[in-house]
């Protein structure tokens, strides 16, 4: 039995950036409508990403630009369609139809206004990752350089109080991928309704900064909220993680196709059953309603040994039924709990 499954994290719109027609296999991409199909992808979300170098006065319409084209890809073909709410999404589930969600990564978009968080949402955003690779002045990243301060001594500052505030009236799920451990807790112990991390990863297994620990996976469990499973690498296998740090060092920044250059060095084989020891550790921890999928396809430079993008869903259902995962188990993680998760927030 094949299940349909939700992808919380892709960062394909960089190929409609470029002009690349998702509505066929595109050589290099992780994600396309022949894709989708074969791995039978019920929603995929597409995040509009903003650069953290963003000019901030520009980065509300960096995301909004970036809205339009996945507006546009998701209203392109019969078999695609938007979804909004969990109203829609259930309809699309039980279809032959793939559902396209917008989400935002980095609120840096917002440009300090809760204005244009508002407007975000009017433009159907669900899902916002709440900083990304550099710290904002109302919120720290687990990668930012340098000390952070807060206005209030916090990782989560008092403007961020009110986004987050903001976000739980309006109906804008919080994403914790990329904050801080100290602002992941300022996150969840604030947020009246559960939060998510769209695609991060176990760090007892893997301790890249991106990953969460297992209290943070226990808290994420406790009320409700959700892992996205990143299938990078790097977030996956230490080993790996190792390798490619020691030569990311190399610079302070690093393009897409050089970080490819890099990963494609790295001599550190990363086999595809890693995906589901994560998998097996956050469940123990935090339980089976914590787990969904959170691939990052095209936003990562390399996979792990025969992923070659979203059609690899059905191998990893298979594989998770090999553990001994039931039929109820595997639905939940590739759909019904984030499904849960949207009707909390309505």
């Amino acid at each position: 039995m094949a299940y349909k499954v939700i992808d919380l994290h892709c960062d394909s719109v960089f190929h409609l950036i470029e002009g690349k027609d998702l509505l066929q296999a595109v050589k290099g991409a992780h994600v396309d409508l022949p894709r989708l199909k074969s791995g039978n992808v019920g929603l995929q979300v597409f995040a509009a990403y903003v650069p953290p170098d963003t000019e901030i006065d520009k980065a509300f319409l960096c995301a909004t630009n970036t809205l339009d084209l996945i507006d546009a890809f998701a209203r392109s073909n019969d078999s695609l369609a938007p979804v909004e709410n969990a109203s829609e999404l259930k309809t699309i589930l039980n279809s032959d139809k793939i559902g396209i969600m917008a989400a935002i990564e980095n609120a840096l978009a917002i440009e300090e206004s809760i204005d244009k968080l508002e407007k975000l949402r009017r433009r159907n955003v669900r899902i916002i990752t709440l900083v990304h690779s550099q710290h904002m002045s109302w919120i720290e990243s687990c990668t930012g350089q340098g000390d952070f301060k807060a206005d209030n001594g916090r990782a989560l500052g008092s403007f961020g109080e009110k986004v987050l505030d903001a976000m739980n009236d309006i109906g804008i799920i919080p994403d914790v991928s990329h904050s801080s451990e100290n602002a992941f807790w300022d996150i969840i112990k604030r947020s009246k309704k559960p939060v998510i991390a769209s695609h991060s990863c176990a760090y007892e297994i893997c301790a890249a900064r991106r990953n969460l620990k297992d209290d943070q996976l226990k808290a994420l469990g406790d009320t409700g909220g959700l892992v996205g499973i990143n299938f990078a690498p790097s977030f996956l296998s230490d080993p790996y993680r190792k390798a490619f740090d020691e030569r990311f060092k190399m610079g302070s920044s690093i393009s897409m196709s050089e970080m490819i250059a890099v990963a494609s060095e790295i001599p550190v084989t990363v086999p595809q059953s890693i995906i589901a020891d994560h998998i097996d550790h956050i469940v123990n921890i935090a339980g089976e309603d914590c787990v969904a999928m959170g691939s990052d396809f095209d936003g990562i430079p390399s996979t792990p040994e025969g992923v070659s993008g979203c059609d690899f869903f059905p191998v990893l259902e298979d594989e998770l039924r090999k553990r001994g995962y039931s039929e109820k188990r595997i639905e939940k993680i590739f759909n019904r709990n984030f499904l849960r998760v949207l009707e909390e927030w309505g």
